[in-house]
């Protein structure tokens, strides 16, 4: 054992005074020995665990919740402040559950009786070092979740992971389909959520792990593109994720006049899927690929086709309802932006056709046109003039979309449903809306300034309709 760290400025005034055997465990000592509060806590008990978890209840004002299952007790005191977690220890002494453990650095524990710190796998140089290394040979074996668990540690901790780690996850990276989908997935966003994220994105390529997860990848590997990439279709969503990490931290600071619009809108929530969308979002290029005679490729159709594919792993995952569908459409619509900026080199863009995308994307469309920005970002090693060019556009555009959303909150509609079925007669029924939405897209646009106008319009329009019949 060696001395007590100094936890002294952290509150631990919840941990029970008793003459059983209680330990602080795992990411606990780990996030105090790195000076962080930890999120919650957890303690390992060789004695009564219910006894200690009502101690502990009745210190902390909190309620103790029983977490087990299948013969395994996990008590959990849930209190104003924080969350603790007790368990009974796993094995006959703490050196033997510790042993047990994933990685060094969750291999540590505190004694709250002798306040000694517990350290018999070389956790606290491998905090020293900022390494993250299994405790023993057999520990991915033994739960395959800890595959991806190192590369999450890895990220949120700053660390490496030591040469024998790295070469047992790539000796074992098959073991991960093995895996409750749910726990990969926990683990997986959690990664997707730290800043640094992108090296070990890139070496969970590199030891198979990613492909393993994603199959639908595979087809990637190798894809060749068209003259406007210089990388295969695997490399391409590599390389736009580490750009889209980078937009997105970067983005304030690039983009000022957005800065509002992006705190609005919580563009920084939305990282871990924009994200994933990145790795995916060209998941359909092999199957659309196709050679013309003049032997150019083209990929018509492949962002429809990545959706659909990427929908399956989604599901497969588990990800939430509202992860599936902000997902789906940074996938399905990440061209649209690129076809604005052809429409605008042509001269063809009117004001009305960014209000009809904006209506069409929704809320959709700050995540839709940062991941558009970090796709072509990911074209090349250096960006070109042209290149700039639609990263310029974008930003217009999305100094066009936050005008749009003041202006829409601003401006009361003109007419509504019963207006047309009172004054026109018509029926309850879909046509009703896309008349509202296409006069509410025209008043944006300047066309309708007033309700008369917008009646006026709306009888020109049931005439033509009538006449096309």
């Amino acid at each position: 054992m060696q001395a007590m760290p100094d936890f002294s400025r952290f509150d631990l005034k919840f941990l029970p005074e008793t003459t059983d055997a209680v330990y602080l465990v795992g990411g606990s000592v780990r996030d105090l020995l790195a000076g962080r509060r930890p999120a919650d806590f957890d303690l390992a008990v060789a004695g009564d665990i219910r006894r200690i978890a009502g101690q502990i209840a009745a210190k902390t004002g909190g309620t103790v919740v029983d977490l087990g299952n299948k013969g395994f007790e996990v008590l959990r005191v849930a209190s104003p402040e924080t969350m603790i977690d007790l368990s009974p220890l796993d094995g006959p002494g703490i050196e033997v559950d510790l042993q047990r453990r994933d990685f060094t650095v969750n291999a540590l524990a505190w004694d709250v009786r002798s306040r000694q710190l517990v350290d018999c796998t070389g956790g606290l140089a491998d905090m020293q070092r900022r390494t993250i290394r299994m405790v023993s040979s057999t520990a991915l074996e033994k739960d395959p979740a800890r595959l991806v668990r190192a590369y999450r540690l890895a990220a949120v901790l700053g660390f490496s992971i030591d040469s024998e780690t790295r070469t047992a996850i790539a000796s074992h990276h098959h073991l991960i389909g093995s895996v409750a989908a749910e726990r990969v997935w926990a683990e997986l966003e959690k990664l997707l959520a730290c800043d640094r994220s992108a090296p070990h994105i890139r070496d969970m390529a590199e030891s198979g792990l990613l492909i393993s997860i994603f199959p639908e990848l595979a087809p990637a590997v190798g894809c060749g593109q068209n003259r406007y990439h210089a990388f295969d279709v695997f490399e391409h969503s590599l390389q736009a994720y580490a750009h889209m990490e980078r937009l997105i931290i970067e983005f304030d600071s690039r983009y000022p006049e957005l800065s509002d619009l992006a705190e609005k809108q919580h563009l920084v929530d939305h990282a871990p899927i924009l994200k994933y969308a990145c790795l995916l979002h060209d998941v359909g290029k092999p199957a659309t690929r196709r050679v013309d005679a003049a032997g150019q490729v083209h990929f018509y159709g492949h962002a429809a086709k990545s959706a659909d594919i990427a929908a399956g792993a989604s599901e497969r995952l588990h990800l939430s309802r509202k992860q599936r569908q902000t997902a789906d459409a940074i996938i399905r619509h990440h061209i649209r932006p690129l076809f604005l900026y052809l429409a605008s080199e042509n001269d063809n863009l009117g004001r009305r056709g960014m209000i009809r995308f904006f209506n069409r994307c929704g809320d959709m469309t700050l995540p839709i046109v940062v991941h558009t920005m970090a796709d072509i970002m990911a074209k090349r090693p250096v960006i070109d003039g042209r290149d700039e060019g639609f990263i310029h556009f974008c930003s217009e555009l999305l100094n066009a979309y936050r005008d749009f959303c003041s202006r829409r909150a601003a401006l009361p509609p003109l007419i509504d449903g019963h207006d047309l079925m009172e004054i026109f007669g018509l029926a309850p029924s879909p046509l009703i809306g896309r008349i509202i939405k296409q006069v509410h897209e025209r008043r944006l646009s300047g066309e309708l300034a007033t309700r008369n106008r917008a009646l006026a319009w709306v009888r020109a329009y049931l005439d033509r309709r009538a006449e096309d019949r």
